[in-house]
């Protein structure tokens, strides 16, 4: 196989179904292992160097040769993985992406610190199969409330910051409140980056601008829901990163510039270690 600036310690396997199609497997800057246990079962020509058969759990180095798996079925593969006690067949560490040529042969297949897997498309050309960002990291959930400053008293295990801002049921002018998704399942367990909020803002007293924002950064300068006169009720749906906020995760903060009472609804969420989905 080729290796693309990282040494390889282990076998890199795939499997091709298309036949007549030649699929190259080559090793683009990862580390490809095989789980305990694991055995392959290999139909000819498939090769690690030339006229030497692909086995898990040995090292397969063709230097600068490139490996062809050539022809196979869905009934007679040219390369089958199998493996025993749970453990995966294949194993791909993470290669951080500015490490992965922009070019890569047909076929090569890395994966990067964040989860997207990178493939040579056609013309070797680097290409994304984003499977972090929209496939297995965003999942909604059934929607949960978690702030209703009208009943404040309800809400006070998602609030992190003083509930002094909020008065007479409104979130005061100029005042911010600091909350967490922490206890939207599986926010904690899954580690969420972010949320999908549904911020209703009822019983406005003039017009005024509500800013959602993390809580680890300063607030931006910036607009999430606008307002435009008293006794208006507003909705708008906001995906906002969360932060922390005096040493509590997966927090976010709202800002407003004129007092309303403000309900926040959780319906989705962003992981950064998702499980099985």
């Amino acid at each position: 196989m080729r290796d693309h600036g990282t040494e390889e310690s282990s076998s890199m396997t795939a499997e091709e179904t298309a036949a007549p199609t030649r699929r190259r497997i080559i090793k683009a800057g990862v580390v490809a292992g095989a789980g305990v246990g694991a055995a392959v079962v290999v139909a000819s020509p498939a090769s690690a160097a030339p006229g030497d058969p692909v086995l898990i759990g040995q090292t397969n180095d063709a230097g600068a040769t490139e490996t062809m798996l050539t022809g196979g079925s869905s009934a007679n593969p040219a390369l089958a993985l199998n493996a025993t006690g749970g453990r995966p067949p294949l194993v791909l560490a993470p290669t951080p992406d500015a490490s992965i040529p922009q070019e890569l042969p047909t076929g090569s297949l890395a994966v990067t610190p964040a989860g997207d897997l990178v493939i040579g498309g056609r013309g070797n050309t680097k290409a994304y199969v984003n499977t972090s960002r929209w496939a297995n990291r965003t999942v909604a959930v059934a929607p949960r409330r978690i702030l209703d400053t009208r009943s404040i008293a309800s809400y006070t295990g998602n609030v992190l910051s003083a509930t002094s801002v909020v008065t007479s049921g409104k979130l005061g002018a100029g005042k911010v409140i600091h909350l967490t998704v922490k206890n939207v399942p599986p926010a904690l367990a899954e580690k969420a980056t972010a949320a999908y909020l549904n911020i209703t803002v009822a019983g406005t007293v003039a017009a005024g601008v509500l800013t959602a924002y993390s809580s680890s950064i300063s607030k931006p300068v910036s607009s999430s829901l606008n307002w435009w006169g008293p006794n208006q009720i507003l909705s708008n749906l906001v995906e906002v990163q969360l932060g922390s906020y005096n040493g509590n995760g997966l927090a976010f903060a709202l800002h407003v510039s004129s007092a309303t009472s403000v309900i926040v609804d959780v319906s989705g969420l962003i992981l950064s270690a998702p499980a099985t989905f």
